[in-house]
């Protein structure tokens, strides 16, 4: 994916970097993407950044044509072997190198930088409910790329008021399959700006999968893996938020 260019990160590294605090992510911090090396992403921290300042461009221009006020959104990037405080923490009151997460208690994501390096290199892939079971894979920049615009996509289900109006009256299933295409309606975004490289697509239908799981008879059940990969393919394809409704319905 061209954010930028892809960031050189390596396989298996893990970047330990000291925890600033959350920041906000704004439109005006985008990389502008023309091509200069010192500003592309070089860590999985710059990467993350990145890539959720591209999302959250992009669902800034869809609120403002809707006549909504821009949606504001914070994020932690918790560094390996850290934790960060958080309203959707553990009996600690904490997350730690397993979270990936959108928290509507604090408004902020919380992404582990060890669970993306290992999204990133595929070495998550035998813990994975799908892939795990032979469904898809985790590999790759966009599929770290599908993780973020997935959690981002549970913002815009909060900033619309979703949660309060559907919380208790739908299954868990059904956010996590809207924010699949919410996700994919980002990309469609980035895919007609012509940012996307060859593999790109794949890779996030792919992690779709891997994230699937099979356990429907729960109250956290997420969406088997063929349901995770068609709710982000359908926002991919229509490129529309609007056809993501439907899974509320």
């Amino acid at each position: 994916m061209r954010i930028l260019t892809r960031p050189r990160l390596l396989a298996g590294a893990t970047v330990v970097l000291a925890l600033a605090g959350a920041a906000t992510a704004r439109a005006s911090n985008l990389i502008t993407g023309d091509g200069d090396a010192a500003q592309q992403p070089q860590t999985m921290e710059e990467f993350l950044t990145a890539t959720t300042t591209d999302v959250d461009a992009y669902w800034e221009k869809v609120f403002k044509a809707s006549g909504l006020a821009q949606p504001r959104v914070t994020y932690t990037w918790i560094p390996a072997g850290r934790t960060a405080a958080s309203a959707c923490g553990d009996d600690s009151g904490t997350l730690g190198d397993s979270a990936a997460a959108y928290c509507p208690g604090d408004d902020t994501i919380y992404i582990s930088q060890r669970f993306a390096s290992g999204i990133y290199d595929g070495s998550l892939d035998h813990a994975l409910p799908g892939s795990s079971q032979g469904y898809g894979r985790t590999a790759g920049d966009f599929a770290v790329a599908y993780i973020v615009a997935h959690e981002y996509g549970h913002q815009v289900q909060d900033e619309l008021g979703l949660f309060d109006a559907y919380g208790g009256k739908v299954p868990t299933m059904a956010f996590e399959l809207q924010a699949d295409c919410f996700a994919g309606t980002w990309a469609h975004s980035a895919s007609q700006q012509d940012r996307l490289e060859d593999g790109d697509l794949q890779e996030a239908l792919d992690a779709a999968l891997a994230v699937g799981d099979f356990d429907e008879s729960s109250p956290g059940h997420h969406g088997t893996p063929e349901q995770r990969e068609a709710a982000w393919r359908n926002g991919f394809d229509s490129g529309d938020p609007a056809s993501c409704d439907r899974y509320l319905e």
